[in-house]
């Protein structure tokens, strides 16, 4: 008995969603599946800059205001990584070459160009240095200091190198070789990165603008992501809405509460419509003969 009662349910159930199969709904399903998986993917996407960010973050913090070191203590290697990144360092030496400019960098929103130098210590390591910025984008670079310097940067990874031909005295990009050699000069134990100058002792004549602490906020990119994934989520939930509404709507009426077809008016014969009339008309004459 439960038996054929849950089959007979099932086959009502199959019956009710049939049009699940139609092409329409068919590709309703197949629609709704992309864009489930592009919101997947796209939630995906800003949780990795979310992770991006965070670990940068925790980068400037760990390393923007720890002890200054000379320079062989932090990059052994010449070159410098991800995780020594706005780590203090102290260098002494001088100035060398022709200093150049890097335009169209803007800082905390103002249009800037970034002056850039080399910077040979006393090892004998060829430095580039970001040495500050000045507003706009076409002013002269101020000369930087002569003789003897002491500088306190702070390590930056190199940039990719742009393939556009820059004109002269500028690059498009701090990619240390490049720099280099638009610099007139033969690169010397070069570092594979660059310092950002925070003072220059002794100081130039003409100093450039500093460069601010760099914003450590976390961002849109995690409330990104879960609205991305609640879209994802909100994909399936409203198939099946949509599903059950349409088989409501196709849904027959239960038999117990179907309403008995009305019953046809009996129609009188042309006899009975005669008899009927007469009897009307002998009435009438009757009340006229009794007035």
């Amino acid at each position: 008995m439960s038996c054929r009662y849950l089959s007979s349910t099932v086959t009502s159930v199959e019956g009710k969603y049939r049009f699940l199969l139609t092409g329409r709904w068919l590709a309703i399903l197949l629609l709704g599946i992309a864009v489930m998986v592009t919101c997947v993917l796209l939630g995906s996407w800003q949780w990795s800059r979310h992770e991006e960010r965070a670990a940068r973050n925790a980068v400037i913090e760990n390393n923007y205001d720890a002890a200054p070191l000379p320079l062989a203590a932090v990059i052994p290697g010449g070159k410098v990584g991800a995780e020594a990144e706005w780590h203090p360092v102290e260098l002494r030496g001088h100035y060398i070459g022709n200093q150049l400019t890097l335009r169209n960098r803007p800082v905390t929103g103002t249009t800037a160009s970034r002056t850039l130098a080399i910077f040979r210590t006393t090892d004998g390591i060829d430095v580039v240095v970001d040495r500050g910025w000045v507003p706009g984008t076409n002013q002269v670079p101020p000369d930087y200091p002569p003789g003897e310097v002491e500088l306190l940067g702070r390590l930056r990874q190199a940039e990719a190198v742009d393939d556009r031909v820059a004109p002269a005295g500028q690059v498009y990009a701090i990619a240390p070789a490049e720099v280099i050699a638009a610099a007139g000069l033969t690169p010397q134990r070069p570092v594979d990165g660059y310092v950002m100058a925070a003072s220059e002792s002794p100081p130039p004549a003409q100093p450039l603008q500093p460069f601010p602490k760099p914003e450590t906020t976390p961002g849109s990119h995690l409330s990104y992501a879960v609205q991305w994934w609640l879209f994802a989520l909100g994909g399936p939930i409203g198939y099946v809405l949509l599903a059950r509404r349409e088989a409501a709507e196709h849904r027959p009426a239960h038999p117990a509460i179907r309403r008995a077809p009305k019953r046809p008016r009996r129609g009188y014969d042309a006899e009975e419509e005669d008899a009927v009339i007469d009897a009307q008309l002998a009435a009438q004459a009757n009340a006229t003969n009794s007035r």
